[in-house]
Order: C-alpha cells, then structure tokens, then sequence
C-alpha cells in the first residue's frame, strides 16, 4: 500500500513538475520574442530617423530614395504586426503603430522647404523621440510583466496536468 501511494505521489509530482517546467520554457519563448520584436521595431525607428535626417532631405530628393524609406516603413509595418501578437496591451500596440506613423506620413520634405531650415525639422523630430522614449518604456515593462508568474498561471499548471491525465487516461 505504501508502495502504491508513494508511486501515485511520484507520477503526480512528476505530471506537476513536467507541467511546471513546460509553462516556464512557454513564458520564456514568449519573453524572448517580445524583446526581439520591439528591439527590432527601436532598431527601424532609428534608422528611419537617420535616413530622413542624411538622405531624404536632401536637394534634389532622389526618388529611390523614397522608395527605400518605404521599404522600411514596410519592414516596420511587419514588426508591428508580429508586436500584435506577441503583447496583450492592446493600448501599447496601438501607440506604436501610431509613432510609425507619424514618422511615415510627416511631409519632411515640405517641412523643410517652408520653412527653408533644418532647425524646424528638428523639433518635430525631438518630439517624436520623446514619444518614442515613453514608449519603450510601455515595451519594457510589457516584458518585465511577463516575467512575473501569477495565481491564474499556477491554476493553468494545474488544470493542464489533471487534463493531460484525464486525456491520457481516456486514450488506453
């Protein structure tokens, strides 16, 4: 009898523990995809800043030019939507998408020829970093909140084991 108990003690701290293990290997992926995916999204926001500042203010404006600042909108765009899936903020997402976008839609070129100066450019540059800057702030503590397990994990530990056992018992 004692034999038998300590056997059934052992399969269902093994269930646990092999649950357990899986759901952390599980939050890692993701914590690791998240940092991947806003890394990469900084990344074309500062070379989408760098390019508008050397190359898409120049005179004359060189149409492939523009057509590499597209390119990387395009390449932003697919980042975002990979930030979709990945984060559960929703509000997070969105304020992303809408940097990118005013990063895409400003008229840089005509900003520059009103004004006839590079010092009005500025400005509007500075503040879309200082968005970016509250943003990536969001990202980080997207990710930090990722990292912390909660009660509804531990439940979902559970509930999988026991249904796991369930199917594994219904399937013999």
């Amino acid at each position: 009898m004692t034999t038998l108990l300590t056997l059934l003690i052992g399969a269902l701290g093994g269930v646990f523990i092999k649950t357990l293990t899986m759901k952390i290997d599980f939050r890692h992926k993701v914590v690791d995809h998240k940092y991947k995916v806003y890394d990469s999204i900084i990344i074309t926001w500062v070379k989408m800043r760098n390019f508008i500042l050397h190359e898409l203010l120049t005179d004359p404006p060189d149409p492939n030019k523009i057509y590499e600042f597209d390119k990387m909108y395009g390449e932003s765009q697919a980042f975002i939507g990979e930030a979709v899936l990945v984060s559960d903020n929703y509000e997070l997402t969105e304020k992303i998408n809408q940097l990118n976008e005013d990063f895409y839609r400003t008229d840089w070129k005509h900003l520059l020829l009103t004004s006839g100066d590079l010092g009005k450019v500025n400005p509007e540059l500075e503040e879309i970093k200082l968005k970016a800057f509250g943003i990536i702030n969001e990202m980080r503590a997207d990710i930090q909140k990722s990292l912390v397990f909660t009660r509804g994990d531990f439940l979902n530990i559970v509930s999988m084991g026991l249904w796991r056992q369930k199917v594994a018992g219904g399937a013999e």
